[in-house]
């Protein structure tokens, strides 16, 4: 099928996987701004790979200069704030594990990491956005919107997305359809992956 003809999907499957996990499948993007609640910080070398495990909410990871990671959060209800829970352990010099747990429904989470770093991200529900990270990143979404913003197609050798029910975007792979059960599929001659998978929503990998 070609991948540039969008589809109709049933709406009523949509529905019932986003109930499932009780979260609805469209929150606001992330803010690319500094959130000020008490940030959690780990030292960590670039070069290494990023393992993440988070819940729900609206959250971004960001790539940035510099050797350190650094978790902060934001609610409209102050009290929501108390009871975000991260947990950083570093696995020798090239190994980091991020957990991050708490209110979704209200709260934005930021993770910056080095922006030459291989993430890892799993998540439960929710809206997520990577921005800035030179490296290989795999993701994997239950329901909500996923945003992946990565480098030049020149600089993967292999890029996959997929969706049970939902749509994909991916315009440097002029990729852009919709329904159940979609995906694509890329090769090309460089050094990092993209692996992205989601479950019920809306998937878009574009270009910086």
């Amino acid at each position: 099928m070609n991948p540039r003809v969008r589809t109709a999907w049933k709406a009523p499957l949509l529905s019932l996987l986003l109930a499932l996990v009780c979260l609805p499948a469209c929150l606001q993007r992330a803010a690319a701004d500094e959130l000020s609640s008490n940030p959690t910080t780990m030292n960590f070398a670039a070069g290494g790979t990023i393992r993440m495990k988070l819940n729900t909410g609206t959250l971004a990871v960001v790539g940035v200069p510099g050797e350190k990671i650094t978790v902060s959060w934001r609610s409209t209800i102050p009290e929501d704030e108390r009871r975000v829970s991260v947990k950083l352990e570093r696995s020798g010099g090239k190994e980091a594990t991020v957990v991050v747990d708490g209110p979704g429904n209200r709260m934005r989470y930021r993770i910056e990491v080095p922006q030459q770093s291989d993430v890892t991200i799993h998540m439960r529900a929710g809206d997520l956005a990577v921005d800035g990270i030179l490296g290989s990143v795999a993701a994997d979404l239950l329901a909500g919107n996923m945003d992946l913003r990565v480098a030049e197609p020149r600089h993967y050798r292999r890029v996959s997305a997929s969706v049970t029910a939902g749509e994909i975007t991916a315009p440097p792979w002029h990729a852009d359809t919709g329904g159940l059960w979609r995906s694509f599929k890329a090769t090309g001659e460089g050094e990092y992956e993209v692996r992205a998978r989601l479950l019920a929503g809306r998937l878009t990998i574009r270009s910086e």
